[in-house]
């Protein structure tokens, strides 16, 4: 359900050599070297294996580095404990370095204070519980040589893997895809660089940025297309103070990296800057800080901690949910949708199904039903949906599936709700405002009368929300949120 606008900038698309002056282009640059077919096993295999590589090192530095204080601190038996519990201490180790998403980068590439962090809140964790459950048998003199034993054993290991790393990157397999922006010299400059040294980069694709302009709406378009997990833009002074901070919004959103190769700009508001050289051309590392620092990391924990649970504490009922859809319409037990996240990147959205299955080709038939004022579609008495859906509809229990969207990261606890393609295809480029942050199952609108309100009070809510965002707003607005969905205030 594309927008007019949306084609258009698709087809300016093309596979041509040289882009034209006119606009800014993107072209898919064809692999030619001897090397061509290992940049797609680096491309599409090596970040699957980094992951896997990082959470073997973290589960063997854990356990390792709580075995050997064990042993020190009570013998044999408490490393026989240690094994017993290994199930349920790595289940939380893995959470909390998911919540300081540091499966999102290569173990080579993760920040050290953010790796002390992780195990310090971990071993914390355990701190705690050795002091509220002194049952556990944990000693504060345990926990603190663990805590040693395991920094030591993850700054060992990631030294290992960064030796390993280097030789097969000499062997052009780790290359990671990057598409350059920049003017015609510029791109041929740096893709030439890029191809002497083919362990690092390997260009996926070509952005043309005429006299300093980029196109967002088709960058993003070509990151979907080529999968680059960097941008390397040549440049950057070209563009305008608000141009400049908007790509870089934009690509943090999509976790895409963003490497500047220097020139005459000026770098003051961008902070930190890391240098790198193995590319084959002088590279600074652009690293945008998330929202609000640490705050922003604890509630991505706080989203993995309480997705997780939730599945499992509540698996009783979404399995008697499944089991009543599945018995009283035809159809999937789920209703999956594409909608619009983040820096306008689809993804599909996961609820329990409660229309019919040919509800989606009927909402033509109802627009002329519309009562949410045209961009958003809500009718209160639909008549696609069914008997069950109803009852999940007005109780929100048909919402419960995204917390698999969170699990993934492409949704938050709380945040602005992810709109459908419909509803996306008809805002205007102001209403995307909202899109600059993670979208949540529940948010400050659906707490404020939920489908009663108009877009445009929907749109303020959000823009609100974003603007005064705090742990503590998250938490006031879950409360409510418990309140409103008791009350069935504004459901439909």
């Amino acid at each position: 359900m594309e927008s007019a606008v949306r084609k258009e900038n698709a087809n300016a698309i093309t596979d041509t050599a040289e882009p034209t002056a006119q606009a800014a282009i993107m072209s898919i640059v064809p692999q030619t070297t001897n090397k061509g077919p290992r940049f797609w096993v680096g491309s599409t295999v090596w970040p699957r294996l980094s992951v896997i590589g990082s959470i073997t090192m973290d589960a063997c530095a854990l356990l390792a580095g709580l075995a050997l204080a064990g042993h020190v601190v009570g013998g044999e038996s408490r490393v026989a404990e240690v094994v017993r519990f290994a199930p349920v201490l790595l289940a939380v180790w893995f959470m909390i370095f998911v919540a300081w998403d540091l499966y999102t980068q290569k173990p080579d590439q993760r920040s050290l204070g953010t790796l002390l962090g992780a195990v310090l809140s971990g071993m914390g964790l355990l701190m705690v519980v050795s002091i509220v459950y002194p049952s556990s048998g944990l000693s504060i003199k345990e926990v603190a040589l663990a805590t040693l034993f395991i920094v030591v054993l993850e700054g060992g290991l990631q030294f290992l893997y960064k030796q390993g790393k280097r030789f097969i990157a000499s062997q052009g397999l780790t290359a990671t895809p990057a598409l350059i922006i920049g003017e015609g010299e510029e791109r041929a400059r740096i893709r030439q660089a890029l191809e002497g040294n083919p362990g690092a980069y390997a260009c996926v694709g070509e952005l043309n940025a005429h006299a300093g302009a980029i196109d967002l709406t088709i960058l993003r378009q070509a990151l979907d297309r080529t999968g680059a997990r960097s941008v390397i833009l040549a440049g950057a002074d070209r563009l305008s103070q608000v141009q400049f901070p908007d790509l870089l919004r934009s690509m943090r959103l999509r976790k895409v990296a963003v490497k500047l190769v220097p020139g005459a700009c000026t770098l003051d508001d961008i902070k930190p800057i890391a240098v790198q050289k193995h590319s084959g051309v002088l590279l600074l590392d652009v690293r945008s800080p998330r929202l609000d620092g640490f705050p922003w990391m604890l509630k991505r924990m706080l989203d993995v901690i309480g997705s997780f649970a939730g599945l499992v504490v509540l698996s009783p009922l979404l399995i008697v949910i499944a089991a009543l859809i599945k018995l009283t319409s035809p159809g999937p037990v789920f209703f999956r949708q594409k909608r619009v996240g983040a820096d306008e990147r689809i993804f599909t959205c996961y609820k329990f199904r409660s229309m019919y299955e040919d509800a989606e080709r009927r909402q033509a038939e109802l627009e002329v039903q519309n009562e949410a004022g045209g961009v958003i579609f809500k009718i209160k008495n639909d008549p696609r949906i069914t008997p069950i859906g109803r009852f999940i509809r007005d109780s929100s229990i048909d919402e419960l599936p995204q917390l698999i969207n969170v699990l993934k990261g492409e949704m938050s606890l709380v945040g602005p709700r992810p709109l459908p393609l419909r509803d996306f295809d008809h805002m205007g480029e102001g209403d995307k405002a909202r899109l600059g942050i993670v979208p949540g199952i529940t948010g400050y609108w659906q707490v404020s009368g939920r489908s009663d309100l108009s877009f445009e009070e929907m749109l303020r809510l959000d823009l609100y929300y974003i603007e005064n965002w705090s742990l503590l707003l998250d938490f006031r607005i879950l409360i409510r949120t418990i309140k409103v969905v008791l009350r069935h205030d504004g459901a439909c």
